[in-house]
């Protein structure tokens, strides 16, 4: 992934620096960095103020980039028609009802197989991994045909989810990983049915996480005048976010201006204990010249990061998580910077129509999926979620049949 990921980077820049993109003249402090940049000063000044060609044209992709997220990437639903399976009894694995994170995608899961007319059950891993196996082995006894399994990598279940598999129960995942995956532990045997499809934007999970940390990096580039110092908060506890933290390392190490100065890992141990807070500021202290801090979820901008910077919050920019209506909040109070929106709801009905289409003895097919970048001028909805323009649900059920 990472060879492919480098290609990819260069031949981004060489593009851009060919078609000669405009550069922002944006400052990295807090007042000009609150907004993606778009247009400004030439290859020429930048050069003459001692920036590399390498960096404005990093610069320049990065706006690039940005100028398409801010306009969504998401698409319709593929219309292929795929008519409901009757009578299935489903569950759905939540890693924790407490976070957002799971939450939303979890119960927008269950609401997309009640719309299908399947019997469906909710289990809650209350944010500990360790539930998983005993929840897994809870659905086989309860005699389900398919489990919607939220946020739980396979390595860490491999045995029950070894035994989902000699049942003839289908598994599809949201945010979860197969053992066979190489950050999942490149393993020879694969326990999950199939995933939710991305289409053309992304031919793999993999690649999908990583595009959304791309996208995070990207902004920052852009925001800061590619001159960003970056703490990034890191939960190795769950793959996606490995796959993103490696999108996002990529883009920034090609910028050959923006940097990251610290890597923290935390995990739901230090929000469930209250080590979160402590932690942050603690690496804050260390690194007091950092300029931008990235989330890697919602729950850590909002139980960690917003508390931890206090009456600093506003003066450091943050990249949150996935744009739940919290970071919203704080984006609209001026606490964070940006936030890159993945709609959760919607991936949650798209692992149904993926299971779904499992249940047919077909592939599934394009979810639609995309993400949309926002900060206080893009895409900010006046007050809660964001919406997005797509009414995924309808497109859904009308190639489901059902209304």
């Amino acid at each position: 992934m990472t060879t492919t990921r480098t290609v990819r980077v260069s031949s981004r820049l060489a593009a851009v620096a060919a078609a000669v993109v405009a550069v922002a003249a944006c400052s990295s402090s807090k007042s000009s960095s609150s907004t993606a940049p778009s247009g400004g000063s030439s290859t020429t000044a930048a050069a003459a103020a001692g920036t590399t060609t390498t960096t404005v044209d990093a610069l320049a992709a990065a706006q690039a980039q940005v100028a398409k997220a801010e306009q969504s990437t998401n698409v319709d639903v593929d219309p292929t028609p795929r008519p409901g399976v009757k009578g299935k009894h489903i569950v759905v694995i939540s890693q924790g009802q407490a976070s957002p994170s799971s939450q939303i995608p979890s119960d927008g899961a269950v609401a997309a197989a009640k719309a299908l007319g399947w019997q469906v059950e909710l289990y809650d891993a209350k944010l500990n991994p360790a539930q998983y196996p005993a929840l897994i082995r809870q659905a086989i006894a309860a005699g389900a045909d398919g489990i919607i399994d939220d946020a739980g990598d396979c390595q860490g279940s491999q045995q029950a989810f070894s035994e989902a598999k000699a049942k003839g129960i289908v598994v599809v995942p949201i945010y979860a990983y197969d053992c066979t995956d190489t950050k999942g532990g490149g393993g020879s045997e694969s326990f999950f049915g199939s995933r939710v499809s991305y289409g053309t934007r992304a031919p793999d999970p993999d690649k999908y996480a990583e595009l959304y940390g791309e996208n995070q990096a990207d902004y920052i580039i852009a925001a800061s005048n590619n001159a960003a110092k970056i703490i990034a908060i890191n939960d190795p506890e769950f793959v996606v976010l490995d796959w993103t933290l490696q999108g996002f390392k990529d883009t920034i190490a090609a910028s050959h201006g923006s940097q990251i100065v610290d890597t923290l890992n935390v995990t739901t141990t230090d929000i469930t204990s209250g080590q979160l807070v402590p932690k942050l500021q603690a690496e804050l202290l260390r690194f007091p010249d950092a300029t931008w801090i990235k989330s890697p979820y919602t729950y850590i901008t909002q139980l960690g990061i917003v508390p931890a910077l206090g009456a600093k919050a506003g003066q450091i920019n943050v990249m949150g998580g996935e744009g739940f209506q919290t970071e919203l909040d704080f984006l609209r109070a001026g606490k964070i910077t940006a936030v890159n929106i993945i709609s959760s709801e919607w991936e949650g009905w798209a692992a149904v129509d993926a299971m779904n289409s499992l249940f047919r003895k077909e592939q599934p097919v394009d979810s639609g999926i995309g993400f949309t970048l926002a900060d206080k001028s893009h895409n900010l909805p006046a007050s809660g979620n964001y919406i997005p323009t797509i009414d995924f649900k309808s497109e859904f059920k009308k190639a489901w049949g059902v209304s």
